[in-house]
């Protein structure tokens, strides 16, 4: 178990924020909030969202401030629509002034205007004639939006003045595209003496947009107001203001979406409660983050990047709604497909907000394990103790939902029990500890029971039993590219020169005689996303490009010779009556026997805490075997690296399952061993060597996902050579753990000074090119911002 913790530094005092700009298009903030989105769908080249909306509190909602050069109104309302995120307006609270003359004032008459955002506010001051206005924005609740629209008269007599407020509706689909709105789409708006009401009809189109009856948008000001309707925009007036020489009032709206009509109506009371008081409403909101910013690193060189670390993570916070049966951390609100939760995202969240919001990360925590799959589940009873690789609003179709995204095909790293005890470790929480402890030692014995395939207590990367892996009848699918090699029965033509085959016994037969071009099964598909590594090249994954030049390399440019280097093979896992329980690669994955060998470690330390003294015998020898077997049998002493190994049909003389799997090159995994603590002393030394090396991981954002010398490398390939944070992180936390805190402390700033965009108004991003630091991926990503928390305390 590592001895040393990673731990963020406690600041005297809350950050102190740079003075608002005095042009709208320069404003304050760690994250540049502007932006002025053309579509509900208006995106990226990467799949995103554009623009960095703010959220809090764990709204389902966000606004942006206006584009640059321009103030008076927010851009929004954005809207995670249940499962995507979507511009459901153009336009929120813009504020005009009708004069006693007649004369209209608008924003587009805004002068001298300081545009400012912050951790949980967006404000903007300006001029509209003889007025000074402030518009100020705070999250007050999980539902709810207050804006503090203040206007005050700067000219030498009175004044009577109405104020007009207008949210225009967005029209357009897709930016650039198809700009009409899916069929089905539709609202109504109805209005009240206070406010207004958006309801929107039930459309549950998976692919496009999932809506049920009467989920809407709800506005209610702390003022009477008339109100009108001119179609996709609406209005409300006051009744004239009478405002005295340098005399100024403020007026409040709540704005809140809600899932359906339940929910929306129970945001009527709320909102009420929340007018009756709002300064007090603001003054909490306010201190909420005053609390959290007095947590962060006090690094005053990188004090705007780990304020954008916090607001990426608390922006991602979404309360319960739906099957998200507590609050979490999602990766990220404006990709298309990120607006749910993942094991191996949440751990990471959770380790890094421990320190800062040790309430929401218990709640990621809970989130996930209140799906873990129990012994009588009607659907998969075999995966007893597992816990599904994504958790969304709506459920699959067949736990009777209708949601897209949910999925069982496979799990996520054991890293639940390093982020409990880090939460454990800041609150002291013996209860959260008990709770959370026979649910760890399930999850545990899962991976024992369903992913050890040789039964030698070393487990594997796999897939469930599911209908993207098998048939009805049991059967493993696949599809062949048969190349030289003879069809098997089992296989059936399909598109593309392609054959649709069925058996485990086929794929292993194909396997094992050779002459195709390419294998690939849905159970291999799930393996790579179960590591988390998804395309990693360990896993078989290359392009057609790549695998060319290797077969050159190699095999005198024999693609089929080749093409069997890099294909994994596909074991199926059976109980003790024969059934199937699912599947393994035939490789024995380095880093989740490392992440277990920790995990044996912590659950040691737990059992001692709560009285659990009989489990601990076993705990110290899973550790012992598997860190023997790691040291021995995983470490590659000609290149000083750490591998898989490979399930050969027997094991091998000196106890090990198979040889080690290096023609696929080095990987990010290979540090593992030294972030767990596994690593010998010797091997560790051999694993740095290589890890600092320019030819290989120690590239201009160090520690790429793939060595450069790695066959399928790619700098702009998910996980075969962008720089993902997470594994920089546990290549840091292995130097430092053995030692090399000078290498370590070389690394970070390596990544601080070359990683685009950390230090500017830029989102965190997915990933980073390793070569020239340019941001990939998914922006306002929430694994790089916990990343660079951690990072950021010194550590």
């Amino acid at each position: 178990m590592p001895t040393r913790k990673t731990r963020l530094l406690l600041a005297a005092a809350a950050f102190v924020f740079a003075a608002p700009s005095v042009l709208a298009d320069t404003p304050s903030g760690a994250l540049d909030r502007r932006g002025a989105p053309a579509a509900m769908l208006d995106l990226d080249d990467y799949g995103n969202q554009r623009f960095n909306p703010l959220m809090d509190a764990g709204a389902w909602h966000g606004y942006l401030l206006p584009e640059a050069g321009k103030a008076g109104y927010f851009a929004g309302p954005y809207v995670i629509a249940e499962e995507m995120p979507l511009y459901f307006g153009r336009t929120v609270d813009a504020l005009s002034l009708k004069l006693a003359d007649g004369r209209i004032l608008t924003p587009k008459d805004a002068s001298d205007a300081a545009v400012t955002s912050g951790p949980g506010m967006l404000r903007q001051s300006y001029r509209l004639g003889d007025f000074a206005v402030t518009l100020t924005l705070r999250f007050v609740g999980p539902r709810t939006t207050l804006i503090e629209t203040a206007v005050r008269n700067t000219g030498a007599k009175g004044a009577s003045v109405r104020l007009i407020w207008r949210n225009e509706l967005m029209t357009a689909w897709r930016k650039g595209e198809d700009a009409t709105l899916p069929d089905g789409f539709g609202y109504t708006i109805a209005f009240s003496d206070t406010g207004s009401r958006v309801a929107y009809s039930e459309i549950r189109d998976p692919a496009h947009v999932l809506l049920h009856e009467g989920a809407g948008y709800l506005v209610t000001r702390s003022v009477p107001v008339s109100q009108v309707q001119e179609g996709a925009a609406y209005s409300a007036e006051t009744a004239p203001v009478e405002l005295a020489p340098d005399e100024g009032k403020s007026f409040f709206a709540a704005h809140s979406y809600g899932h359906d009509a339940t929910e929306v109506a129970a945001l009527e009371g709320e909102q009420r409660d929340i007018l009756a008081k709002p300064e007090a409403a603001q003054a909490a909101s306010e201190a909420r983050w005053q609390a959290w910013l007095a947590r962060l690193p006090k690094d005053a060189t990188q004090a705007s990047v780990g304020i954008k670390a916090l607001e990426t993570l608390v922006g991602n916070w979404r309360a319960p709604a739906g099957a998200i049966a507590h609050g979490g951390v999602t990766p990220s609100n404006t990709y298309l497909y990120f607006s749910g939760l993942w094991p191996w995202d949440s751990w990471k969240h959770a380790f890094a907000l421990a320190p800062v919001v040790p309430d929401l990360a218990a709640a990621n925590m809970r989130a996930m394990f209140a799906h873990q799959i129990a012994a009588d589940d009607p659907l998969r009873p075999q995966d007893a103790g597992m816990l599904p690789d994504t958790v969304f609003y709506n459920q699959s179709p067949e736990r009777g939902g209708d949601g897209p995204n949910w999925n069982e095909r496979n799990t996520k790293p054991s890293l639940a029990a390093w982020a409990v005890w880090e939460i454990f470790e800041r609150t002291g929480d013996k209860a959260f500890l008990a709770e959370m402890y026979p649910k760890l030692r399930a999850y545990r014995a899962w991976w024992f029971r369903n992913r050890d395939h040789d039964g030698n207590g070393i487990v594997e990367y796999g897939a469930t039993v599911d209908s993207a892996h098998n048939d009805t009848e049991g059967r493993m699918t696949f599809r062949l590219k048969p190349g030289n090699a003879a069809v098997p029965a089992e296989c059936v033509a399909g598109e593309r020169g392609l054959y649709d085959c069925k058996g485990a016994d086929a794929y292993a037969r194909l396997l094992s005689e050779g002459g195709f071009e390419a294998l690939r099964s849905g159970a291999q598909v799930a393996a790579g996303w179960e590591s988390g590594m998804d395309n990693a090249a360990r896993f078989g994954f290359i392009s057609d490009d790549q695998l060319a030049r290797y077969a050159d390399r190699t095999h005198g440019g024999d693609i089929a010779r080749a093409a069997k280097d890099w294909t994994v093979g596909i074991l199926e896992n059976r109980d003790a009556a024969g059934a199937l329980v699912g599947y393994s690669l035939d490789q024995e994955s380095v880093d989740q026997n490392s992440y277990l060998f920790l995990e044996a470690r912590i659950l040691s330390r737990m059992a001692t805490l709560l009285g659990h003294a009989g489990d601990i015998p076993a705990y110290r020898a899973e550790a012992e075997r598997a860190r023997d077997y790691i040291n021995r049998c995983m470490f590659d002493p000609e290149t000083g690296f750490y591998y898989d190994v490979h399930i050969a049909p027997a094991p091998l003389s000196d106890g090990c399952a198979g040889p080690r799997v290096t023609a696929r090159g080095r990987g990010s995994e290979g540090w593992t061993p030294l972030f767990a603590g596994a690593a010998t002393r010797e091997h560790a030394a051999a694993v740095v060597k290589v890890m600092l090396d320019e030819a290989e991981f120690g590239t201009l954002v160090p520690l790429p996902t793939a060595s450069r010398t790695n066959p399928a490398y790619d700098p702009e390939i998910y996980w075969r050579g962008r720089v993902w944070l997470d594994q920089v992180y546990f290549g840091v936390e292995g130097l430092r753990q053995y030692g090399y805190t000078r290498e370590a402390d070389t690394l970070v700033a390596r990544l601080f000074k070359n990683a685009e965009g950390l230090s500017d108004g830029a989102p965190i991003r997915e990933n980073y090119n390793p070569e020239t630091g340019h941001m990939q991926g998914a922006t306002n990503f929430s694994w790089s911002a916990a990343m660079l928390l951690i990072l950021l305390s010194g550590q």
